[in-house]
């Protein structure tokens, strides 16, 4: 190898480390699920069969994110949805509403910062007593003015107390 084609890789690799210094930090994202976070507000519960239960499921969007409202029918929109394990019947959730936004020329409903879906199901009479884990996914996918990331779904995990 001559000392001339040793200097031009020495000059690539140099030139391709100063690129990855200065590339945006969203470049280093690989997900929905790194800009938004979701917690149940209440982790446990108690409840008797029968019973109606209801709980909150907080979603934290980082800044300059945003999310489609619940039913957007041009993206993937927020959406709370029940594992195969999920031991509770007539579930239901209400979403944030949105804000009216545009997104490359199209008319959509967005949400941001901090939202908060509510959730409710009732525990079935054939439900055992004991602890029982209810398992929900939070379907999402973030975008900036400029681009979406690839979706996501976040586990959500609540632990139901059958007395």
């Amino acid at each position: 190898m001559n000392m001339r084609h040793s200097l031009r890789n020495f000059g690539l690799a140099v030139l391709g480390l100063s690129l990855l210094a200065t590339a945006p930090a969203s470049a280093a994202l690989k997900g929905s699920g790194d800009v938004v976070k979701a917690s149940l507000r209440q982790k446990t519960l108690t409840a008797a069969p029968g019973q109606r239960i209801t709980f909150q499921v907080a979603v934290d969007i980082a800044p300059r994110w945003h999310l489609y409202a619940h039913g957007d029918t041009n993206f993937i929109g927020l959406d709370l949805i029940p594992d195969e394990s999920f031991p509770l019947e007539e579930y239901d959730a209400v979403y944030p509403a949105g804000h009216e936004g545009e997104f490359f020329g199209e008319k959509v409903k967005m949400i941001d910062g901090s939202q908060v879906i509510n959730g409710e199901a009732v525990v079935p009479e054939t439900l055992a007593r004991g602890v029982h884990k209810v398992k929900l996914g939070l379907t999402v996918q973030a975008c900036d003015d400029k681009t979406c990331l690839a979706p996501a779904s976040l586990p959500v995990e609540l632990e139901l107390t059958v007395k």
